[in-house]
């Protein structure tokens, strides 16, 4: 009955900070068309950059070293990704210090509810607005280009992303701790954003990468799932859930997730004996 009781107030909180969060969004929905409009906009920069530099050979040149014949919808998926891999992974930090700016940071101490699950419930609002920004960038071209036989593939393609966004949480962890640290937010998310970034191929094959790149891209969850959603969505693809990338993806997931916990938990313990969550 008391694990009942746990559950029901867990819930409550996921609930108290998701529609918090959906009235800020809802409240400003010019936000939610710019991160719509934003993956076309990167997409026709990469595509118009390659195009002006090779010339008519640019797109022979891209299916040869890509196998895929698509580059706009190569470069699409590879936006998407990473502005979902941005909006998740820096969330929990940014959303603490903006309660330290706004002097409500310990008035969340001051409530009985567990803190890793608190600052964490930020994600599912947040995710829930990358998630409708992909479908509805991604579905009207993916659907163009292959028609309505890539319904299949984009489901599959959703449990991937489910599957991506768990080590988004530890990774999100991991950041919260160190804004309290280091008392700002966008110097340890730049950091973390640009290991990411280059390790994970966004808008490029992870082949032409050194190979000592190469080997830290396999631990680097992003590259499992951006590969994995390319060749189920632009190559059609159906073995992809045998595929040992997926195996190894949802390791890492748990791996992400626990340490992430284990170390947010551990900075909180540190930081209440030290008076570290007043110092900012």
């Amino acid at each position: 009955m008391r694990k009942i009781r746990g559950l029901g107030k867990n819930l409550l909180v996921i609930r108290a900070v998701y529609i918090k969060e959906m009235k800020i969004w809802l409240r400003y929905p010019s936000w939610i068309f710019t991160f719509m409009a934003l993956p076309y906009m990167i997409s026709g920069l990469f595509f118009g950059i390659g195009y002006s530099i090779s010339g008519p050979n640019a797109i022979k040149n891209f299916q040869r070293n890509t196998g895929i014949d698509d580059p706009f919808l190569y470069y699409l998926l590879g936006s998407l990704i990473f502005m979902m891999a941005s909006l998740i992974s820096e969330d929990i930090g940014s959303s603490i210090r903006q309660e330290q700016l706004n002097g409500t940071f310990e008035l969340h101490y001051l409530s009985p509810s567990n803190k890793a699950l608190l600052w964490s419930s930020y994600i599912f609002p947040h995710g829930t607005i990358s998630l409708l920004m992909m479908l509805a960038s991604a579905l009207p071209p993916l659907i163009y280009k292959f028609g309505f036989e890539s319904i299949f593939s984009i489901i599959a393609g959703l449990f991937i992303l489910f599957i991506g966004i768990i080590p988004l949480f530890g990774i999100g962890l991991i950041i919260a701790s160190l804004t309290v640290k280091f008392k700002e937010p966008w110097a340890v998310v730049n950091v973390i954003r640009l290991l990411i970034t280059v390790c994970s191929g966004f808008y490029y094959p992870l082949t032409i990468l050194p190979y000592w790149l190469q080997v830290i891209s396999n631990i680097i969850p992003t590259s499992h799932v951006i590969i994995l959603l390319r060749e189920i969505l632009l190559l059609n693809r159906r073995y992809v859930f045998s595929d040992p990338r997926m195996g190894l993806l949802l390791f890492l997931s748990l791996i992400y997730f626990a340490l992430g916990y284990v170390f947010f938990v551990r900075w909180e313990k540190n930081a209440r004996k030290s008076g570290e969550l007043s110092k900012y």
